[in-house]
Protein backbone atom coordinates (compact mmCIF):
# COMPACT_ATOMS: atom_id res chain seq x y z
CA UNK A 1 0.00 0.00 0.00
CA UNK A 2 1.00 3.86 -0.44
CA UNK A 3 0.11 6.91 0.26
CA UNK A 4 0.44 10.64 -1.27
CA UNK A 5 2.55 13.14 0.26
CA UNK A 6 1.74 16.93 0.05
CA UNK A 7 4.46 16.99 -2.08
CA UNK A 8 2.88 14.20 -4.77
CA UNK A 9 5.47 11.88 -3.89
CA UNK A 10 4.54 8.23 -3.60
CA UNK A 11 5.52 7.38 0.38
CA UNK A 12 5.18 3.45 1.49
CA UNK A 13 3.16 3.06 4.26
CA UNK A 14 4.35 0.78 7.13
CA UNK A 15 3.88 -2.89 6.46
CA UNK A 16 1.47 -4.21 9.55
CA UNK A 17 3.26 -6.94 10.95
CA UNK A 18 0.81 -10.53 11.34
CA UNK A 19 -0.14 -10.96 14.48
CA UNK A 20 1.27 -14.97 15.47
CA UNK A 21 0.30 -15.14 19.31
CA UNK A 22 -2.71 -17.25 18.95
CA UNK A 23 -0.45 -19.46 17.26
CA UNK A 24 1.90 -19.21 19.55
CA UNK A 25 -0.55 -19.99 22.34
CA UNK A 26 -2.10 -22.73 20.46
CA UNK A 27 1.11 -24.29 19.86
CA UNK A 28 2.55 -24.42 23.34
CA UNK A 29 -0.88 -25.38 25.07
CA UNK A 30 -1.10 -28.52 23.12
CA UNK A 31 2.79 -29.18 23.21
CA UNK A 32 2.86 -28.70 26.97
CA UNK A 33 -0.59 -30.12 28.35
CA UNK A 34 0.53 -33.31 25.85
CA UNK A 35 3.93 -33.43 27.19
CA UNK A 36 2.81 -33.57 30.92
CA UNK A 37 0.06 -35.57 30.25
CA UNK A 38 2.17 -38.27 28.39
CA UNK A 39 4.65 -38.12 30.83
CA UNK A 40 2.13 -38.27 33.79
CA UNK A 41 1.06 -41.62 32.38
CA UNK A 42 4.80 -43.09 32.12
CA UNK A 43 5.56 -42.99 35.57
CA UNK A 44 7.41 -40.46 38.02
CA UNK A 45 10.54 -39.85 36.66
CA UNK A 46 9.32 -38.43 33.40
CA UNK A 47 6.48 -36.74 34.86
CA UNK A 48 9.50 -34.91 36.80
CA UNK A 49 11.44 -34.11 34.01
CA UNK A 50 9.06 -32.79 32.07
CA UNK A 51 8.13 -30.71 34.59
CA UNK A 52 11.45 -29.16 34.41
CA UNK A 53 11.25 -28.39 31.45
CA UNK A 54 8.08 -26.44 30.96
CA UNK A 55 9.41 -24.99 34.37
CA UNK A 56 12.44 -23.23 32.33
CA UNK A 57 9.56 -22.60 29.59
CA UNK A 58 7.49 -20.74 31.24
CA UNK A 59 10.46 -18.79 33.35
CA UNK A 60 12.29 -18.07 30.07
CA UNK A 61 9.24 -17.11 28.11
CA UNK A 62 7.92 -14.49 31.30
CA UNK A 63 10.70 -13.10 32.12
CA UNK A 64 11.99 -12.29 28.73
CA UNK A 65 7.96 -11.65 27.77
CA UNK A 66 7.41 -8.48 30.62
CA UNK A 67 10.79 -7.45 30.45
CA UNK A 68 11.45 -7.85 34.32
CA UNK A 69 13.30 -5.37 36.16
CA UNK A 70 16.32 -7.10 37.33
CA UNK A 71 16.16 -9.99 34.96
CA UNK A 72 19.27 -11.96 35.91
CA UNK A 73 18.65 -12.24 39.51
CA UNK A 74 14.94 -13.11 38.84
CA UNK A 75 16.22 -16.36 36.38
CA UNK A 76 18.48 -17.36 39.27
CA UNK A 77 15.32 -16.85 41.96
CA UNK A 78 13.33 -19.12 39.56
CA UNK A 79 16.11 -21.89 39.37
CA UNK A 80 16.36 -21.60 43.05
CA UNK A 81 12.13 -22.13 43.48
CA UNK A 82 11.69 -24.50 40.57
CA UNK A 83 14.64 -26.93 41.70
CA UNK A 84 13.75 -26.95 45.52
CA UNK A 85 9.94 -27.42 44.59
CA UNK A 86 11.21 -30.42 42.01
CA UNK A 87 13.16 -31.64 44.78
CA UNK A 88 10.86 -31.37 47.47
CA UNK A 89 7.94 -33.45 45.40
CA UNK A 90 10.94 -36.15 45.26
CA UNK A 91 12.14 -36.78 48.22
CA UNK A 92 8.94 -36.19 49.75
CA UNK A 93 6.17 -37.80 47.99
CA UNK A 94 4.19 -38.31 50.05
CA UNK A 95 3.59 -34.76 52.26
CA UNK A 96 0.80 -33.31 49.76
CA UNK A 97 1.03 -29.37 49.25
CA UNK A 98 2.92 -28.61 52.49
CA UNK A 99 5.93 -29.87 51.63
CA UNK A 100 5.76 -27.50 48.53
CA UNK A 101 4.58 -24.58 51.01
CA UNK A 102 8.17 -24.71 52.64
CA UNK A 103 9.44 -23.90 49.15
CA UNK A 104 7.30 -20.90 48.74
CA UNK A 105 7.79 -19.73 52.09
CA UNK A 106 11.86 -19.05 51.77
CA UNK A 107 11.37 -17.70 48.47
CA UNK A 108 9.57 -15.48 50.17
CA UNK A 109 12.56 -13.71 51.88
CA UNK A 110 14.71 -14.72 48.55
CA UNK A 111 12.54 -12.27 46.53
CA UNK A 112 13.20 -9.08 48.98
CA UNK A 113 16.62 -9.70 49.04
CA UNK A 114 16.98 -9.79 44.89
CA UNK A 115 15.21 -6.54 44.83
CA UNK A 116 17.29 -5.09 48.00
CA UNK A 117 20.78 -6.66 45.70
CA UNK A 118 19.88 -4.89 42.43
CA UNK A 119 20.98 -1.76 44.23
CA UNK A 120 21.69 2.18 41.75
CA UNK A 121 18.82 -0.03 38.96
CA UNK A 122 16.54 -0.38 41.54
CA UNK A 123 13.31 0.94 39.43
CA UNK A 124 9.87 -0.21 39.25
CA UNK A 125 10.03 -2.42 42.44
CA UNK A 126 6.40 -3.33 42.76
CA UNK A 127 6.36 -4.36 39.28
CA UNK A 128 9.58 -6.35 39.17
CA UNK A 129 8.21 -7.97 42.90
CA UNK A 130 4.89 -9.05 41.78
CA UNK A 131 6.28 -10.01 38.63
CA UNK A 132 9.12 -12.52 40.33
CA UNK A 133 6.52 -14.06 42.90
CA UNK A 134 4.09 -14.86 39.95
CA UNK A 135 6.76 -17.04 38.25
CA UNK A 136 7.40 -18.51 41.64
CA UNK A 137 4.05 -19.33 42.52
CA UNK A 138 3.66 -20.31 39.26
CA UNK A 139 7.17 -22.87 39.32
CA UNK A 140 5.98 -24.01 42.57
CA UNK A 141 2.61 -25.23 41.11
CA UNK A 142 3.38 -27.02 38.74
CA UNK A 143 5.71 -29.77 40.89
CA UNK A 144 1.96 -30.28 42.91
CA UNK A 145 0.93 -32.48 39.58
CA UNK A 146 3.49 -34.80 40.48
CA UNK A 147 2.25 -34.62 44.19
CA UNK A 148 -1.22 -35.58 42.43
CA UNK A 149 0.55 -38.47 40.81
CA UNK A 150 2.10 -39.65 44.25
CA UNK A 151 -1.11 -38.93 46.36
CA UNK A 152 -3.49 -41.57 43.66
CA UNK A 153 -0.02 -44.04 43.14
CA UNK A 154 -0.41 -44.53 47.07
CA UNK A 155 -3.86 -44.92 47.17
CA UNK A 156 -4.99 -46.89 44.52
CA UNK A 157 -2.26 -48.32 41.52
CA UNK A 158 0.42 -47.08 39.34
CA UNK A 159 -2.11 -46.81 36.45
CA UNK A 160 -4.86 -44.85 38.34
CA UNK A 161 -1.88 -42.25 39.48
CA UNK A 162 -1.14 -41.65 36.46
CA UNK A 163 -4.71 -41.20 35.20
CA UNK A 164 -5.52 -38.45 37.13
CA UNK A 165 -2.16 -36.83 36.81
CA UNK A 166 -3.01 -36.89 33.01
CA UNK A 167 -6.70 -35.53 33.76
CA UNK A 168 -5.05 -33.15 36.09
CA UNK A 169 -3.35 -30.89 32.88
CA UNK A 170 -5.06 -32.24 30.28
CA UNK A 171 -8.48 -30.64 30.64
CA UNK A 172 -7.11 -27.53 31.73
CA UNK A 173 -4.90 -27.57 28.45
CA UNK A 174 -7.81 -28.72 26.14
CA UNK A 175 -9.66 -26.19 28.15
CA UNK A 176 -7.07 -23.37 27.03
CA UNK A 177 -7.19 -24.48 23.35
CA UNK A 178 -10.46 -24.59 23.04
CA UNK A 179 -11.06 -20.92 24.62
CA UNK A 180 -8.20 -19.71 21.91
CA UNK A 181 -10.43 -21.30 19.22
CA UNK A 182 -13.35 -19.46 20.25
CA UNK A 183 -11.51 -16.33 20.55
CA UNK A 184 -9.81 -16.40 17.09
CA UNK A 185 -13.58 -17.16 15.72
CA UNK A 186 -15.98 -15.36 17.92
CA UNK A 187 -14.62 -12.75 20.87
CA UNK A 188 -18.26 -11.05 22.08
CA UNK A 189 -19.26 -10.19 24.19
CA UNK A 190 -16.20 -9.80 25.64
CA UNK A 191 -15.23 -8.71 29.22
CA UNK A 192 -13.61 -5.58 27.94
CA UNK A 193 -13.78 -4.41 24.59
CA UNK A 194 -9.36 -3.51 24.59
CA UNK A 195 -8.63 -7.51 25.12
CA UNK A 196 -9.57 -9.82 22.66
CA UNK A 197 -10.87 -11.98 25.22
CA UNK A 198 -14.86 -12.69 25.48
CA UNK A 199 -17.65 -14.89 27.20
CA UNK A 200 -18.32 -17.68 24.29
CA UNK A 201 -14.37 -19.12 24.77
CA UNK A 202 -15.32 -19.64 28.97
CA UNK A 203 -18.77 -21.55 27.73
CA UNK A 204 -16.61 -22.89 25.25
CA UNK A 205 -13.59 -24.08 27.83
CA UNK A 206 -16.18 -25.44 30.72
CA UNK A 207 -17.57 -27.58 27.87
CA UNK A 208 -14.01 -28.55 26.60
CA UNK A 209 -12.86 -29.17 30.34
CA UNK A 210 -16.02 -31.03 30.89
CA UNK A 211 -15.74 -33.57 27.96
CA UNK A 212 -12.17 -34.13 28.95
CA UNK A 213 -12.63 -35.38 32.15
CA UNK A 214 -15.46 -37.58 31.58
CA UNK A 215 -13.52 -39.21 29.05
CA UNK A 216 -10.86 -39.68 31.14
CA UNK A 217 -12.04 -40.32 34.56
CA UNK A 218 -15.43 -42.45 33.70
CA UNK A 219 -13.81 -45.96 34.22
CA UNK A 220 -11.12 -44.80 36.81
CA UNK A 221 -11.80 -46.02 40.01
CA UNK A 222 -12.85 -43.47 42.89
CA UNK A 223 -14.34 -41.20 40.09
CA UNK A 224 -16.62 -42.24 37.37
CA UNK A 225 -18.63 -40.26 34.83
CA UNK A 226 -20.36 -37.52 37.10
CA UNK A 227 -16.91 -36.95 38.87
CA UNK A 228 -15.00 -36.48 36.13
CA UNK A 229 -17.54 -34.51 34.36
CA UNK A 230 -17.46 -32.00 37.36
CA UNK A 231 -13.89 -32.09 37.67
CA UNK A 232 -13.30 -31.29 34.31
CA UNK A 233 -15.98 -28.37 33.83
CA UNK A 234 -14.62 -27.12 36.98
CA UNK A 235 -10.61 -26.98 36.01
CA UNK A 236 -11.94 -25.47 32.52
CA UNK A 237 -13.95 -22.61 33.53
CA UNK A 238 -11.36 -21.58 35.75
CA UNK A 239 -8.24 -22.23 33.26
CA UNK A 240 -10.62 -19.82 30.80
CA UNK A 241 -10.97 -17.08 33.71
CA UNK A 242 -6.94 -17.62 34.30
CA UNK A 243 -6.93 -16.96 30.39
CA UNK A 244 -8.53 -14.04 30.55
CA UNK A 245 -6.68 -12.37 33.76
CA UNK A 246 -3.14 -13.13 31.40
CA UNK A 247 -4.78 -11.46 28.80
CA UNK A 248 -4.71 -8.59 30.67
CA UNK A 249 -1.19 -8.84 31.45
CA UNK A 250 -0.12 -9.05 27.61
CA UNK A 251 -2.43 -5.73 27.07
CA UNK A 252 -0.70 -3.73 29.87
CA UNK A 253 2.32 -4.87 29.10
CA UNK A 254 4.40 -2.80 26.36
CA UNK A 255 6.43 -4.86 23.86
CA UNK A 256 7.90 -2.98 20.97
CA UNK A 257 9.07 -6.06 18.99
CA UNK A 258 7.09 -9.32 17.95
CA UNK A 259 9.68 -11.95 19.33
CA UNK A 260 8.67 -10.14 22.63
CA UNK A 261 5.34 -10.40 21.81
CA UNK A 262 5.24 -14.08 21.45
CA UNK A 263 7.40 -14.75 24.43
CA UNK A 264 4.64 -13.22 26.33
CA UNK A 265 2.02 -15.30 24.44
CA UNK A 266 3.81 -18.65 25.70
CA UNK A 267 4.08 -17.09 29.04
CA UNK A 268 0.41 -16.58 29.31
CA UNK A 269 -0.72 -19.44 28.06
CA UNK A 270 1.69 -21.70 30.33
CA UNK A 271 0.66 -19.65 33.98
CA UNK A 272 -3.03 -21.25 34.12
CA UNK A 273 -1.33 -24.44 33.79
CA UNK A 274 1.07 -23.91 36.17
CA UNK A 275 -1.16 -22.64 38.78
CA UNK A 276 -3.78 -24.78 38.23
CA UNK A 277 -1.68 -27.68 39.30
CA UNK A 278 -2.23 -27.42 43.25
CA UNK A 279 -5.74 -27.11 42.23
CA UNK A 280 -6.24 -29.66 40.64
CA UNK A 281 -4.70 -31.86 43.51
CA UNK A 282 -7.36 -30.84 46.04
CA UNK A 283 -9.90 -30.94 43.40
CA UNK A 284 -9.19 -34.47 42.91
CA UNK A 285 -9.10 -35.26 46.35
CA UNK A 286 -12.81 -33.97 46.98
CA UNK A 287 -14.30 -35.20 43.97
CA UNK A 288 -12.78 -38.95 44.70
CA UNK A 289 -15.49 -41.30 46.16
Amino acid sequence: MTAVSEAGTAVAEPRQAVDLRPVVALVTAVVAAGGLALAARLGATPLVVVVAIVQAAIAISWLFGTAVPGMRGALVVAALAAGGADVTVSLFPHGRLGALLVVVGLALPVLFVHQLMRGAARVQVTGSLSAVAMLVFALVGLAALCQTRHEFVATGSDHVGGTVAAAAVAVPGAALIVGELVDIVVAAPRFDRRVRRGLPALVGAGAAGAAVGYLILRSTAGFGAAPGAFLGAALGVLAALLAVATAFVEFTTPARRSARRNYRAVGATLLPLCLLAPVSFLLCLAVRR
